[in-house]
């Protein structure tokens, strides 16, 4: 078996010491059980690619319609430093800036009340854009201005997508360079505190010296609707249906996810109704997947009708439940793999301890039937986490341990293989993305950090990968390579980040990983990725 270099483990090794851990401790960013609040510290980081990675579970509790503002504590939380120490050597952070917050995953849900409040002098880039009221007496409400851009640059060494050839699929000889640019803006006209439009739209590309390389389909889309719906509240915002083209997020992002990662991100088109009230948070929804077409105004895929009901449980301060069901129905004529019709029943439980331990499991079962393939489907996944921040340590390491799961065709009728529907599956199966929650084992450690009195946060993540199943593959997120039937073990693969945050709503990150194969891939070489991208909201 082929073992890490040692440049990558010297580097996991000196941060893990830097941290001085003692025996059988664990870490993980400070959650925030609150459903609320999670959002709020979500897309405080707005996602980036680094934000992807560092993004733990309970932050992704975020969902639409959810705009409570979190406390002091809660986001310095936020950035993952953990509740600051009552005493000792090491300083509590200084507060936020409450611009840097503004921004959220989902550009609809970003917050400017700040702007409001007569003791903020600040002056962030877009400010001057921001609750602007409409109407010659001010009567027809405000309208908020703004958006992203955003520059990435990935060298991709053995990940496919070559034109022709072998290079096709991942672990062949290819090497790529590219340079993806992708601009975001929006409008939205909050017309009284009830009712409002929302129009988002976004231009994405790709650049290469190759002429060989063959974009993906999350590349490329050169102007396009990413949102645009109505919305309006009721019974004291207890109520409110949203109608129209809407990007979803939903738990920790393991089923539906915008993918921010992707140059394109994901939207659906439909209906959704929002209930919050006292602990509970119910979002329903009836929508259709639409398909990014690049040189093509993005029309939704009635055949791809997408639907559920997520339920979030908050009654605790310290602990979240989360319910949902959601189905899947393709049926695209003429494709036996994309006949089938799914329905998914999850649950999700995260909770923090005073002692700084931290749990989260996740799992479910998905039934329903697979016309094109002549089978029932019988699927599940599960995840287990345990965590442990050290807030009282001058880097504030978070260390986690992951056990993933997802089945895969047994050769028979009793389990078939997960479909991980919409995922934000850049993040949880290695960052190469060449596994898929689907058919795999994978133990998993993250270790992440803040050095000292630096704008500097580090990551680094490590995953040993072996399929469910021998006899099934193990599918990668695009360009699948050839596989061994009798075989299991997939690889390893390290992931390392740094990102330094330049001001309250810029930040750059660089990023390398290395995927080593195991003796179930069949093709000639390992994969390496090293990238960089900088962001800046306004």
């Amino acid at each position: 078996m082929k073992r890490p270099a040692p440049l990558l483990a010297l580097a996991c090794g000196l941060l893990a010491a830097h941290s001085t851990w003692p025996a059988g401790v664990w870490a993980e960013e400070s959650i925030d059980a609150v459903r609320k609040t999670a959002a709020m510290n979500v897309a405080a980081r707005g996602d980036s690619a680094f934000d992807v990675a560092m993004l733990q579970p309970g932050e992704a509790e975020e969902a639409e319609g959810d705009e409570d503002a979190e406390t002091d504590d809660e986001a310095i939380d936020a950035e993952g430093y953990g509740p600051a120490p009552a005493s000792g050597p090491y300083p509590k952070p200084k507060p936020k800036n409450p611009c840097a917050e503004s921004h959220k995953n989902l550009f609809f849900l970003n917050d400017f009340n700040y702007l409001k409040d007569p003791a903020y002098h600040g002056d962030c880039l877009g400010d001057q854009l921001k609750l602007m009221p409409l109407g010659v007496y001010n009567d027809w409400g405000t309208l908020d201005v703004g958006g992203q851009y955003r520059l990435q640059y990935k060298h991709e060494v053995g990940m496919g997508n070559a034109v022709s050839g072998p290079g096709a699929l991942r672990f062949e000889e290819t090497e790529f360079d590219l340079f993806l640019n992708r601009m975001r803006l929006y409008g939205n006209w909050r017309i009284t505190d009830q009712s409002r439009v929302y129009l988002e739209g976004i231009y994405a590309d790709t650049t290469t010296d190759s002429g060989q390389y063959r974009p993906r389909i999350i590349d490329d889309n050169f102007g396009d609707v990413l949102n645009g719906f109505v919305e309006h509240s009721i019974a004291d915002g207890i109520w409110t249906a949203r109608v129209g083209r809407q990007e979803m997020l939903f738990g920790a992002q393991r089923l539906i996810s915008p993918l921010d990662w992707a140059n394109t991100r994901r939207t659906f088109e439909g209906a959704m109704l929002l209930y919050e009230d006292g602990p509970w948070s119910i979002d329903s929804f009836y929508t259709a997947y639409v398909p990014p077409r690049a040189n093509e105004f993005d029309k939704a895929d009635w055949q791809q009708q997408v639907y559920g009901s997520y339920a979030v449980y908050t009654a605790a301060p310290n602990n979240t439940l989360d319910l949902y069901y959601i189905g899947y129905d393709n049926r695209r004529p003429g494709e036996i793999v994309s006949d089938f019709s799914l329905h998914t029943f999850g649950s999700r439980l995260f909770r923090t301890f005073e002692n700084n331990w931290m749990f989260e499991t996740e799992g479910g079962v998905q039934l329903g039937r697979q016309s094109g393939l002549g089978k029932d489907q019988r699927a599940g996944f599960a995840t287990v986490g345990v965590g442990r921040k050290a807030p009282d340590h001058e880097w504030r390491p978070e260390l986690w341990t992951y056990f993933d799961y997802a089945s895969g065709n047994d050769g028979g009728d009793d389990f078939t293989r997960f479909n991980q529907l919409f995922p934000l599956g850049h993040r949880y199966f290695g960052f190469i993305d060449a596994v898929a929650r689907s058919n795999i084992q994978s133990p998993n450690v993250l270790l992440t950090a803040k050095p000292p009195q630096t704008d500097w946060e580090l990551l680094c993540w490590y995953w040993y990968f072996r399929a469910d199943q021998a006899g099934d593959i193990v599918p990668a997120l695009s360009a699948t390579e050839l596989q061994s039937l009798d075989s299991r073990f997939l690889g390893q693969e390290l992931d390392l980040i740094a990102k330094y945050v330049i001001g309250p709503r810029s930040n750059i990150l660089f990023g390398y990983s290395h995927f080593w194969r195991g003796d179930k891939i069949l093709a000639p070489q390992d994969a390496d990725f090293a990238y960089s991208q900088w962001e800046v909201n306004f």
